[in-house]
């Protein structure tokens, strides 16, 4: 059968229905099909791709840059408490970044901050170096003394602190100068950080015999040391120390030992050391095992009889009176700016000559009289071991009074 044709008013009605495109149309719609061969579907899809990705892309533009253009930060004003010089990082964003390059005067700088420096009567009445305000008050001791009233001031009063009224465990730090051996420091004698760079100054630094300074000394060791004397001790002068002895090659060199020993038990011994301009330089003994025989002569029955002071946890007895924990090391070359201490003294320099009272080579211990010096000499000391061992601080663990026997 033939098929009828197609009335007239059916052709215009599909007309009507699909309208042309127009010339932007086709144009789009070739260059979406040469794009994707799946031609208009896949095309709106990747075209409303591309303008969400705009979207996204405007938004961050705009979330980075306040919504447009932002006018220059104003410049950094920081300010420290108690600080002259004030350092401020040049990416720094805030004043939280700031450090202090310099504090003002009678501040000292300490981590962060700059703290107050103690006045002659707040240190020798026992106040801490982080205890002591301007105002002459003192929040905190050394061991071996206790705050007798919360911020009680100087003025008008003997002390802020008061000494312990019975023996205590205290805590501090103890210097020695040693060679590249190790050993126990029971039997020897350590020092205060002033006490080492005496020692260094006075009976070291001034040989350069063999290509290596006297006793062959390299390094100062710093030990964590904890020291609790017996009660026979703090009856007798109401201190915390005993008797200083002195030790060579592991023997008591004093004639009243024996003696000493049996009195007191093996007490840990405190001296100041005045002269040669180096302030706040102390030494201390430590009794250890044997101590009545040098080192070629100790003997196992000898260490039973005689045992010391070293142990654990010192408890005050007469054999239980110390202990010590090896806390960093630094070197005399790093100390005294020398990179080759064989090559400095082949090349025949020297680090110190008492009769010109200068080095050659290095100018580290020129001047030994000059207390200033000095000074200068145990804070670059102190500085080292702060660089190399910076969890440790120094000053939170203050060193007591001397006041033995």
């Amino acid at each position: 059968m033939s098929q009828s044709a197609p009335q007239e008013g059916q052709l215009v009605a599909r007309s009507e229905a699909r309208e042309p495109l127009n010339s932007s149309d086709r144009d789009s719609r070739k260059v979406c099909c040469s794009r994707c061969p799946l031609c208009t579907p896949c095309c709106m899809i990747v075209t409303g791709l591309l303008l969400l990705a705009a979207l996204i892309a405007t938004i961050v533009a705009l979330a980075n840059h306040g919504g447009g253009s932002k006018e220059p930060d104003a410049p950094l004003h920081c300010s420290m408490d108690n600080c002259a010089e004030v350092y401020l990082p040049e990416e720094a964003k805030s004043c939280t970044e700031a450090m202090c390059r310099k504090c003002e005067d009678d501040y000292d700088q300490h981590s962060d901050a700059c703290i107050y420096r103690c006045s002659a009567d707040q240190r020798t009445s026992g106040c801490s170096p982080l205890g002591c305000s301007a105002d002459g008050t003192c929040s905190s001791c050394v061991p071996g003394f206790t705050v007798r009233k919360a911020n009680a001031s100087l003025r008008g009063l003997s002390s802020a602190c008061t000494k312990a009224a019975e023996p205590v465990k205290m805590n501090f730090l103890m210097y020695r100068a040693q060679n590249d051996d190790n050993y126990s420091p029971g039997n020897t004698v350590l020092a205060s950080p002033a006490g080492v760079m005496w020692y260094l100054h006075n009976q070291v630094v001034g040989s350069c015999l063999g290509g290596s300074r006297r006793f062959g000394i390299t390094r100062v060791l710093r030990y964590n040391v904890t020291v609790h004397n017996p009660p026979a001790v703090f009856a007798k002068i109401r201190g915390q120390f005993g008797h200083f002895v002195d030790f060579q090659w592991g023997q008591c060199k004093n004639p009243d030992c024996d003696r000493w020993w049996q009195e007191f038990g093996y007490a840990v011994g405190c001296q100041n050391q005045y002269s040669y301009h180096y302030k706040d330089a102390t030494f201390y003994s430590l009794p250890g095992s044997c101590p009545s025989k040098d080192l070629s002569s100790k003997s196992d029955s000898c260490n039973l009889l005689q045992p010391g002071g070293f142990c654990s946890h010192p408890d005050g007895t007469g054999n239980c009176t110390w202990s010590a924990e090896l806390a960093g090391n630094v070197s005399v070359d790093e100390l005294s700016g020398i990179q080759d201490m064989k090559a400095f003294c082949a090349a025949g320099e020297t680090e110190y000559s008492p009769k010109t009272d200068k080095g050659n080579g290095t100018s580290f211990w020129d001047d030994k009289m000059n207390a200033t010096r000095n000074d200068e000499r145990v804070s670059e000391l102190l500085r080292l071991f702060d660089m190399h061992y910076p969890d440790v601080d120094v000053l939170s663990i203050p060193p007591p009074i001397c006041d033995g026997l």
